[in-house]
């Protein structure tokens, strides 16, 4: 799903630097950031990454234990 910036959001976009744009929701006063989809892209392949390695090492470590429990 996308959304069309309003004026406002569009003006801070442009005084702001190369920091994300904090927003808040009035409704419940949740913080968001509005990042750039390069700067999303690259941080989701960091974590997609760094999920990858955890499951292999969760993986390794159930073997290791399997081995070891199995050794008389």
């Amino acid at each position: 799903m996308s959304i069309e910036l309003n004026e406002q959001q569009q003006q801070a976009l442009d005084v702001g630097s190369e920091q994300p744009l904090r927003v808040i929701d009035p409704r419940n006063y949740s913080a968001y950031y509005l990042v750039a989809v390069s700067q999303y892209e690259a941080v989701r392949q960091l974590l997609d990454e760094e999920q990858r390695q955890r499951s292999i090492r969760a993986v390794g470590l159930r073997n290791a234990v399997g081995r070891i429990e199995e050794t008389p």
